[in-house]
């Protein structure tokens, strides 16, 4: 009987260490994400941009390629002048953030959906 109660225990501390790191890494992504967002870089790896030709195509960007990009959102956008981005890890209390900037840069029609996966960005110019 102690044999299981050792094994359940043992079991527990690997799930809840899984879990923790899990939601500590969510956490790191967000935090840079926000920081990017209030204190963008002066000037911008216009390299670090990704062009999405494709109308309402979904693009996956980590928070550190889109801080190196940020000043050129309008890279992202389609011909259209439309864009959606999903950023993995984001937590949804980066969207206030997200549509602080995006409103600052000129965009209009900006929606951030948390989802399971992270945040989802949708803008047009």
């Amino acid at each position: 009987d102690l044999i299981r109660v050792k094994f359940f225990l043992v079991l527990l501390w690997f799930v809840f260490q899984g879990t923790c790191m899990r939601r500590i890494t969510r956490l790191s992504v967000t935090l840079r994400l926000i920081r990017c967002l209030l204190f963008p870089p002066d000037t911008p790896d216009v390299s670090a941009a990704i062009s999405l030709h494709l109308p309402g195509s979904c693009r996956t960007v980590s928070p550190d390629a889109l801080c190196r990009s940020f000043a050129n959102w309008g890279e992202y956008a389609d011909s259209r002048g439309e864009f959606t981005l999903i950023v993995p890890g984001a937590l949804h209390f980066a969207a206030p953030f997200v549509l602080f900037r995006l409103k600052r840069w000129g965009f209009s029609g900006c929606r951030v959906m948390a989802e399971r996966e992270g945040l989802r960005i949708q803008g047009r110019r």
